[in-house]
């Protein structure tokens, strides 16, 4: 007979190569070989099965993160290699020295893997925004620092060749993405970098650094449409010299439309 710690062993293994969201009874049952009633006996309901893989991947965390970690460099060496279109799971499983299998493990397919890339990528910009920012509107050259800021944000990880730009990369992911699944998730990734860039508006107005009549989420909306305009200009101006023009005024816009008001 099968016993409750036969089915949590079955359990464990899986938290030790798949996302604890990822695994549904059917996937313990099929490892643990019983009908997927027995694991929903065994650990009361699917959140309480979650949660308490959860709490399995949190202890052996290291050698799960390093796994995801692993693949994530892989793909985005692959990504940049070949183009989102020209990817493929075996490309990424091969960078990584791993089966396709155990990619799949971890991710469903290379949308999954891009949009965590995306958020990656997201959450690292986001450490680094708070004092960018601060750095750039606190200084005695406000248009001159934003325009500065406003390159760096351009050339982030672009290393001037076409097949390496990951604006292009990205583009290309948009453009190619016509599953509404995927569309929704990339949705999310976007929501995420206008709630982040809002809430560091919101402080840099609080401090009096902003004028404080607009709302940091536009503000937010206008600075990433800004970001995506210029990077698309860049991708099809071979000009630099008009891109550099066009973000200096892109900043004295800004600036005289954001500089607070003396003793605000």
């Amino acid at each position: 007979m099968i016993t409750h710690d036969q089915i949590r062993e079955a359990a464990r293994k899986l938290a030790s190569g798949k996302a604890y969201d990822k695994i549904t009874f059917a996937d313990v049952a099929a490892a643990a070989g019983v009908h997927w009633t027995s694991v929903r006996r065994c650990f009361g309901g699917k959140e309480q099965m979650r949660k308490w893989l959860a709490d399995i991947q949190e202890e052996d965390g290291a050698g799960f993160a390093d796994t995801r970690s692993r693949i994530l460099d892989a793909a985005a060496e692959v990504f940049t290699r070949s183009g989102f279109a020209g990817a493929t799971l075996d490309q990424v499983a091969a960078a990584a020295d791993m089966t396709k299998g155990a990619v799949y493990w971890h991710f469903s397919g290379k949308h999954e893997l891009f949009l965590e890339l995306c958020e990656r990528s997201l959450a690292a910009q986001l450490r680094v925004l708070p004092a960018q920012a601060h750095s750039a509107l606190a200084s005695e050259d406000p248009i001159e620092s934003i325009a500065l800021w406003l390159m760096s944000q351009l050339e982030c990880g672009h290393s001037g060749k076409d097949e390496q730009d990951p604006s292009m990369l990205f583009f290309e992911f948009v453009v190619s993405s016509r599953d509404p699944s995927v569309r929704e998730m990339l949705n999310q990734a976007y929501s995420s970098i206008i709630e982040g860039t809002s809430a560091i508006f919101q402080e840099m107005q609080d401090n009096g650094l902003l004028k404080r009549n607009i709302a940091p989420q536009a503000l937010a909306t206008l600075f990433q449409a800004l970001i995506y305009g210029m990077q698309l200009t860049r991708i099809i101006d071979r000009n630099p010299d008009r891109l550099r023009s066009g973000v200096t005024a892109a900043s004295q816009v800004l600036w005289q439309g954001l500089e607070p008001e003396s003793g605000s």
